[in-house]
């Protein structure tokens, strides 16, 4: 299993490194064989003896043959790898080759005698165009803040900037509209645009002179609280505090919220806001100061037009993608024409974010890979004993330079099971379904399994299913349930019956605790107890976590806000933070094989329903990057 680590908000909120528990805390681990075929081009399928390229074929299987999928085993040379096996014989194959289930047709029995066609390399003469399907898929855009105001006082400052250096006086009444805010000092400034002869003109305002008009209601970002901010009932110091079953109602920093109203009692101003708190939505008040205006997200069900490839092609020019992606591009449009491609152009220098991302314990690697991919830099390496420094748990130490490229290259993975680590993950009700999640954590102890729990509102006990859980935190925070159910799975589950203690609830340190994403288990003998420890504590994120849906649901809400909203909407991005915000820091993993290894789980959850998916890919750019793909270490 690969580890995770992470920079994971520590009990202040205070953001530090720490390692999601990824390697077993247990030493049995067992795995359930499943019924398998081959499906190639039409050529036979090798069967190495190790998961590389390059070692002993064992034997050759020709297309559609029936083999048993064993266990996923790790991935190497550009491919996820798994063990099979095949009329006796054991040994390992290329994932993509490899499809769970039954053969559609049955096996041939010779092998094929033409050699099969080189990989097309030119853009294909005509992409397929369903007629019947239409499909659609949740279009996300966020409009920035415009809230209309008034000016509240009778000679009414307005600033050129908060250093406060005068820029007009305005009447008690006039019109101007809130674009964003700042708070410098103890004093909360909005920026505002304001008509002068009928000229725009922009300036400061402070919040105390203007008056919102909230014909609509804003988005708002939790802010000025160290942790967690509780909501009264009705505005006024007086105001009682939301409870739940005698335990205060908080939210966490950086929580968005809807502004409905604005009141003012004994000159302080407060907001009510609305928000969702463990499904249930509530509305409460706050003082003004400790919500930020912020931009409103806003979603709308759109149809998917398939792009002809004279558009397709176009597009790509459009977007910024550079002629090495293309090719590769070229040949996932052919064969899924709904899917989208979007250049995440960084702005950033290659060799810039490849030096970043090299920095000691950034980027680690299993100590059992070869030479090539680990690193002899000062620090990793100790030349006299010949041995690599450990920076995590018993065998992870950093990666080579090359290494770190070749992972780090985007356009090594646009191929049907790495492109998979581009994929947005917000949450898509129209195709992310229970079957697919079902077939994320098939041989896993949440297949098909179901806890007890009590309800927080009610205090009743409750049934629910793992499958349901993640549907039910997806809807909560945002984020895909193919992504949370993959995150789990590459964090705790250590076999098909088995799970790490961070899932259990019965350590004896922290017992009925439970921490299913692994958050906050920093580096150390046993990481997932520190896990265990963050879980416990605090009272954001519906902590503490003492059963399986708070920690699943509360956890996808932390993944959802300091992550997949913030723009670390990828798992990608999530190892490699190449964002505006905490550019090379706040990296979810420090695994560099991680992202890629959770890419092939997330394809296999769209097995059977790719064809019509409407998926969308963010794929990062870089400034001068090299002229071809960087190749993987030997």
């Amino acid at each position: 299993m690969k580890l995770r680590m992470s920079l994971w908000m520590c009990l202040c909120l205070v953001m530090s490194l720490f390692t999601p528990q990824g390697v077993a805390d247990q030493t049995t681990v067992s795995y359930a064989s499943e019924a398998a075929y081959v499906k190639t081009e039409g050529a036979d399928l090798n069967m190495r003896s190790e998961p590389k390229k390059g070692n002993n074929v064992v034997v050759k299987i020709p297309n559609g043959s029936t083999i048993t999928y064993v266990e996923d085993a790790g991935t190497a040379d550009g491919h996820n790898w798994v063990k099979i096996t095949y009329n006796g014989k054991e040994g390992y194959a290329a994932a993509e080759y490899v499809i769970k289930g039954t053969a559609p047709t049955a096996a041939p029995t010779t092998a094929p005698t033409t050699t099969p066609a080189a990989e097309q390399t030119t853009a294909p003469t005509a992409v397929p165009q369903p007629t019947t399907v239409t499909v659609y898929r949740t279009q996300v855009s966020y409009k920035a803040v415009s809230v209309k105001a008034v000016t509240a006082k009778k000679n009414t400052i307005i600033y050129k900037n908060t250093a406060r250096k005068k820029r007009t006086v305005m009447k008690k009444g006039k019109t101007v509209t809130i674009l964003g805010e700042k708070t410098k000092g103890k004093t909360k400034w909005f920026r505002v645009q304001y008509k002068i002869k009928k000229k725009k003109v922009k300036g400061y305002i402070k919040e105390s002179d203007v008056k919102m008009n909230l014909k609509s209601s804003a988005a708002g970002l939790v802010t000025g609280v160290k942790t967690a901010l509780r909501v009264r009932k009705k505005p006024g110091t007086k105001g009682a505090y939301y409870k739940i079953r005698g335990k205060e109602l908080v939210l966490a920093k950086k929580q968005y919220v809807t502004i409905t109203k604005v009141r003012t009692v004994k000159k302080q101003k407060w907001y009510q806001i609305a928000f969702d708190y463990y499904g249930t939505p509530y509305k409460g008040y706050v003082q003004s100061k400790y919500i930020k205006l912020t931009k409103k997200k806003v979603q709308k069900k759109v149809a998917v037009r398939v792009l002809s490839q004279r558009d397709f092609e176009a597009d790509l020019t459009a977007q910024g993608f550079p002629d090495s992606y293309k090719d590769a591009l070229r040949k996932l449009h052919a064969a899924y024409p709904y899917w989208q491609f979007t250049a995440y152009k960084t702005g950033l220098d290659w060799n810039t974010v490849v030096d970043q991302e090299c920095k000691l314990g950034r980027s680690l690697i299993s100590n059992s890979k070869s030479e090539a991919w680990k690193s002899k830099e000062a620090g990793a390496y100790d030349a006299v004993t010949g041995k690599w420094k450990v920076f995590d748990g018993s065998s992870w130490v950093q990666a080579s330079r090359e290494a770190v490229m070749y992972y780090m290259d985007p356009r090594n993975f646009l191929t049907i099971q790495g492109v998979f680590q581009f994929e947005q993950l917000e949450y898509q009700s129209q195709y992310q379904t229970t079957a697919g999640l079902k077939n994320i954590l098939s041989n896993t102890p949440f297949a098909t399994s179901t806890f007890q729990y009590t309800d927080d509102q009610s205090g009743t006990q409750k049934e629910i299913s793992y499958v349901n859980a993640f549907l039910d935190a997806a809807k909560d925070s945002g984020v895909s349930p193919y992504h949370l159910a993959s995150r789990v799975k590459q964090e705790v589950v250590t076999g098909a019956t088995t799970t790490s203690i961070a899932v259990t609830g019965t350590t004896t340190e922290y017992p009925g605790i439970y921490n299913f994403y692994n958050i906050g288990a920093t580096s150390g003998a046993t990481p997932a107890l520190n896990g265990l420890k963050w879980a416990s504590t605090g009272d954001t994120y519906l902590r503490p976590w003492t059963n399986p849906y708070r920690s699943i649901v509360g956890g996808a809400m932390y993944i959802g806000s300091n992550y997949i909203n913030r723009g670390q909407n990828t798992g990608y991005l999530q190892k490699f933070n190449v964002t505006p915000t905490g550019t090379y820091n706040h990296q979810y993993m420090t695994n560099v094989e991680a992202a890629n290894s959770e890419a092939l789980k997330t394809k296999n959850a769209y097995n059977g329903m790719l064809d019509s998916t409407p998926l969308v890919f963010s794929i990062p750019v870089y400034n001068n990057m090299p002229a071809v793909n960087c190749a993987a270490p030997k």
